[in-house]
């Protein structure tokens, strides 16, 4: 397959999964995420910041109705960037996408943006109301990652967990979510952690094991916690990443 080919291929797939609709994450009950996860050439990052705002004012000017988020690597691969978008029916992918079809269908906006990726790979999750609390006005995210050998003991301590956290009335409860398939590398369920600004994230706030302490003390707090950590698999069980909010590459249709 030549390049050219390579790049209408991988625009077809982001038509398909790319903005399906609102990027809301105050609505309440569940819905489902598509999350791809881009990576960028190494020293491409201007450009391919150039061609998604490229493709986000094509959006703009033909009155697209849907949005997304694009988020971008705070640690780790500082080259990945999260790209968002919610819909609440699989049913969704079957619907015509003419506008962003026809953004994509334009060569410069397209290659604006594939010539600067190196790979992308794209993961689905669904949100989880009852151990999510409400969050807005954000701007950057911690994902705390979950891979778990015990499922059903751990939806049973985290659902403890937020439950005291509710209780508590804590005003910083995560959003969490399960992953739908992806790889034997890949989370189980995740959570976010929701911040104003990197500021933010200079205060202290209680957390999670604030929380249970003051719940149940110190002792039963740690004997939750190792019973939390046994539900987990061996090696990379946990790992978390933090990223932040690249309005200018995203698209909603109140910008």
């Amino acid at each position: 397959m030549n390049k050219t080919s390579i790049k209408l291929a991988a625009a077809a797939a982001l038509i398909w999964t790319l903005p399906l609709a609102a990027d809301n994450h105050e609505s309440e009950g569940s819905y489902k995420l598509a999350i791809h996860n881009v990576h960028v050439k190494m020293g491409h990052g201007a450009g391919f910041k150039a061609g998604m705002e490229a493709y986000s004012a094509c959006l703009a000017e033909n009155g697209y109705k849907d949005s997304y988020s694009v988020w971008h690597a705070v640690d780790g691969d500082r080259t990945s960037y999260h790209i968002v978008s919610q819909f609440d029916m699989w049913a969704e992918f079957d619907e015509e996408d003419e506008i962003s079809d026809a953004c994509w269908g334009n060569e410069e906006i397209r290659d604006g943006v594939f010539d600067h990726m190196a790979s992308w790979e794209t993961q689905y999750a669904k949100r989880l109301p009852d151990w999510s609390g409400d969050a807005e006005g954000y701007t950057v995210v911690k994902l705390h990652n979950f891979r778990v050998d015990d499922g059903s003991d751990f939806r049973s301590l985290v659902g403890e967990i937020t439950g005291y956290m509710k209780e508590a009335k804590y005003e910083h409860m995560g959003s969490w979510y399960s992953v739908i398939g992806g790889g034997p590398w890949d989370a189980d369920y995740f959570v976010v952690e929701h911040f104003e600004n990197f500021a933010a994230m200079d205060e202290k706030r209680k957390g999670a094991n604030g929380v249970l302490t003051d719940a149940v003390g110190e002792e039963k707090a740690e004997q939750f916690w190792d019973k939390f950590g046994d539900t987990l698999v061996d090696g990379k069980g946990y790992w978390s990443n933090t990223l932040v909010k690249r309005d200018s590459m995203g698209y909603s249709p109140k910008d």
